[in-house]
């Protein structure tokens, strides 16, 4: 439902796209309407009045009378409204609450030190604005010495070339970095520390994509992975292996945290001489691809040394690399016990927190253990601590109920003479306290850029700095009013209950504000007997599958009482991923409302390239006043990425469904040029080959030995008018040099 709005004849008109019950006017006369009834009875009651025009004072006063009861009419219709939003709250259907923002942290240190979860810091203060405060979830031990560059070196003749990129990952704004290795080819990405310390490093890498996994079941991964640090007067490409690393990314392969301990020789060097000298330190003999770009700093590095070892290509994104980096989100503990109020010992007492909504902490079984409800009458008798339940139980007990979207505790009303009831009361005259608890500080405004939180809240010895080297992401603020109304058809429907497809969608939407989108996948059964591959046994070739068996495209299981969700998180980055975090959540959410019956898997999208190829033509009085051809063939890659983005483009701009297909229709009107620029002459769309490689079919799977019929239900077609998207496949953007965008002057 996008909400009430005037239609062009004054009317209040509801719209609805979703399928949500539209309430009638109760009277839909317009202002025009209500002028032409009193012009047409105006023959019968006063036939004498012959001047119908807009001038004649009667006229005047029967428009006039007709803004009047238009007004009226509009109050009438908000009615069902009203009466549709007191149910609602009548049931307990509240809006969604915001959610935090997060972002990393990091923190300079004059000495090791820990800095405890709980820290708090802050944007700057800027007028008309009020800061927005991060709070971390964990501690972190602080190093004195900072990650401060990253380069990555490759060979090259005569001598290795080495590019500086250290904002992409390092930051600020830590952007992603896309390693190509070429076939058994090597690349080496240092980083450089500027102080020494003898403790142990402590790296956080997150990384999109990967590297592949092995070859083979159980065979030499197709990329060896070695992490080495500058000594003495060796080259990046020489240096030797730092010993007793402990990698737990699996050799770039998943994300995780690498530790090492700093070699007794770990010596610094530079990048590049200063033109002016400076202290004495190794320089390499790498020349830099951009002489702008260059690294003159004599500093200690830590590399990792990525060594194809297959004839083919392959890819790792780097999408930050963290140090002395803890997770941070704007979600804030009250510390101080708040005083919520003094019992009146009345059944179902209610008692408001000063802050809402709350955090929904990490803890699945207890997200909201962080509050803390207390009843007593404190020093010197203690205050007793009650517990949080999700319904009060039949007879007393020390419990409450908990809405921790309004902030509002509940207690119950068990009767001690009568014995019945649900819940104890506080005692008449107690005194009931929030010892600690947290809550959602910001959510929108939260999504701050890279470098704006840079003052320490919380008091903390020994921190010189801190900072955040990326944005804030995925803060998101209260749901608005008419998203409410629309869904609470589907919420009462569904009774929190998983049956239907639509339930496990709607379900896995409700478990986390971070779901941007989902799609249940039902069993699905082949149709037809598959293509012929090797016999595992030996002999003559076997189908791959007959008819009756199970679909196990992209690694997903469709056979029956198999339930398989796919969530799409709400982020900006080029392909979100939710993360082992996320997908535990809702697989705990679902898991308590699915059928006992059904084998539920909760994964992240399998993701599907679509290549473009587009001419524009461009008008010669456009070229002759200066339009540059090249910029706009830019422009046009940017519009196709922007079309392409899994969570903000599509053909309305918010963003795709899982399995939704693509039409060069709804492309041609998101990047056709100005018009007195040019126009589009040609417009073909195809699949690129998927990025997913999965087991069983074809464990192999890379971009050159990708089997198509075996790994997907559909073709890889040529360029064409349409993509055909498989029910599991979500549509991407692949790298804007691979869309073909070609100029040419209109005739």
């Amino acid at each position: 439902m996008t909400g009430p709005a005037p239609n062009p004849g004054g009317r209040l008109a509801y719209t609805s796209a979703r399928g949500r019950i539209v309430p009638p006017d109760l009277d839909d006369r317009t202002w025009q309407d209500l002028v032409d009834q009193m012009h047409a009875l105006i023959p019968r009651y006063a036939p004498a009045w012959t001047d119908h025009n807009p001038s004649d004072i009667g006229v005047a006063l029967i428009e006039l009378f007709a803004w009047l009861a238009e007004g009226v009419i509009y109050r009438l219709n908000r009615v069902p409204d009203r009466n549709y939003v007191a149910f609602l709250n009548l049931l307990g259907i509240t809006r969604d609450p915001p959610n935090p923002a997060h972002t990393h942290l990091t923190f300079s240190a004059t000495r090791t030190i820990t800095v405890p979860a709980g820290t708090q810091a802050q944007t700057d203060a800027r007028e008309g604005e009020r800061p927005v405060v991060f709070e971390t979830d964990e501690a972190v031990d602080v190093l004195p010495t900072n990650l401060v560059a990253a380069v990555l070196v490759t060979p090259a003749s005569p001598q290795p070339r080495y590019d500086d990129v250290t904002t992409a990952v390092v930051g600020p704004p830590a952007s992603t970095l896309t390693v190509t290795l070429p076939p058994n080819g090597i690349a080496q990405l240092c980083l450089g520390f500027d102080a020494p310390t003898t403790d142990t490093l402590r790296l956080r890498l997150r990384l999109f994509p990967p590297l592949l996994g092995p070859a083979t079941p159980g065979g030499a991964a197709p990329v060896t992975v070695a992490w080495v640090s500058s000594r003495g007067t060796d080259q990046p490409l020489a240096w030797p292996a730092v010993p007793g690393a402990t990698d737990d990314t699996a050799g770039l392969r998943q994300d995780g945290t690498v530790l090492l301990a700093p070699p007794a020789d770990w010596a610094e060097q530079r990048a590049t001489a200063p033109p002016s000298g400076g202290p004495p330190a190794t320089t390499w003999t790498v020349t830099p691809n951009d002489p702008r770009a260059v690294v003159t700093r004599p500093l200690r590095w830590i590399g990792v040394r990525l060594t194809n070892t297959v004839a083919t290509a392959q890819v790792v994104g780097v999408d930050r690399v963290l140090f002395n980096a803890a997770l941070a989100r704007t979600a804030l503990t009250v510390r101080a016990p708040e005083l919520l109020g003094e019992s009146s010992g009345a059944p179902f007492q209610t008692f408001a927190l000063a802050n809402r909504p709350l955090h929904r902490g990490g803890n699945l079984d207890d997200p909201y253990g962080h509050l803390v409800v207390q009843v007593g009458p404190g020093d010197p008798a203690p205050w007793e601590t009650w517990a949080a339940v999700d319904d009060l139980p039949s007879g007393s007990g020390r419990v409450y109920r908990l809405n921790p979207v309004t902030g509002e505790v509940t207690f119950g009303n068990f009767d001690e003479r009568a014995g019945s009831g649900h819940g104890s009361i506080p005692p008449a005259g107690s005194q009931v306290r929030a010892l600690t608890y947290r809550y959602v500080g910001a959510g929108a405004a939260g999504n701050v850029t890279a470098d704006r939180v840079r003052v320490l809240s919380s008091i903390v010895t020994g921190v010189a700095a801190v900072t955040n080297p990326g944005p804030g992401r995925d803060g998101a603020d209260e749901e608005p009013i008419e998203e409410t109304m629309r869904r609470a058809p589907d919420q009462l429907k569904i009774r929190d209950r998983a049956v239907t497809a639509e339930d496990y969608e709607f379900l896995a939407r409700e478990a986390s504000n971070e779901v941007f989108a989902s799609r249940c996948l039902t069993p699905r059964l082949q149709v037809v007997q598959g293509p012929n591959v090797p016999n595992p046994n030996g002999g003559a070739p076997v189908p791959a599958w007959r008819p009756g068996d199970p679909w196990t495209y992209a690694g997903i299981r469709r056979a029956p009482g198999n339930v398989t969700v796919v969530i799409v998180p709400r982020q900006d980055v080029a392909r979100p991923d939710p993360g082992p975090d996320l997908l535990r959540e809702v697989a705990a959410h679902l898991d308590r409302r699915r059928d006992l019956t059904a084998h539920l898997d909760v994964v992240g999208p399998r993701y599907l390239p679509v290549l473009v190829q587009v001419t524009v033509r461009i008008w010669p009085q456009a070229r002759s006043a200066g339009v540059d051809p090249e910029k706009v063939k830019a422009r046009i890659r940017e519009r196709i990425t922007a079309f392409l983005h899994p969570t903000q483009g599509g053909p309305a701009g918010q963003g795709w469904q899982v399995g939704q297909h693509v039409f060069s229709s709804d492309l041609f009107r998101a990047i056709m040029p100005p018009d007195d620029i040019g126009f589009i002459a040609t417009l073909g769309i195809r699949p690129g080959v998927p990025l997913y490689h999965l087991p069983p079919l074809n464990p192999g799977g890379t971009p050159t030995n990708f089997n198509a019929d075996l790994e997907r239900p559909f073709p890889l077609s040529d360029f064409g008018a349409t993509v055909q998207v498989a029910d599991y496949e979500l549509v991407c953007a692949p790298d804007p040099a691979l869309h073909d965008v070609k100029h040419a002057d209109a005739i």
